[in-house]
């Protein structure tokens, strides 16, 4: 039973620090994450120039399930480029908390 009170004290001892000094191919992967949060705000600025268009021309046409659509892909659109222009920002801070 002594063991195990042991255990989170020898645990509780390990410093980490997240580096990529000297790991093979870091370039290329900072280059992949660049290129995923291009993909992330292309998909977003379209989501919400679509679901704009799709809301403003079926509210205009009195369709309301369409205008109801587009406002969830608008949304939709403005809460991804909210995550994409964050995710570097959440990650750090989440990983410094101790």
């Amino acid at each position: 039973m002594r063991y195990l009170f042991t255990l989170p004290n020898v645990l509780a001892q390990i410093d980490v620090t997240p580096s990529n000094d000297g790991l093979p191919g870091a370039a290329f992967w900072q280059q992949v994450l660049g290129w995923l949060a291009w993909g992330g705000l292309a998909g977003s600025l379209a989501s919400l120039l679509i679901g704009g268009a799709v809301w403003g021309l079926s509210h205009a046409n009195g369709h309301s399930m369409g205008a109801s659509r587009g406002k969830t892909f608008a949304l939709g659109g403005m809460a991804g480029a909210i995550l994409v222009g964050l995710a570097a920002t959440i990650v750090n801070t989440l990983s410094g908390i101790s």
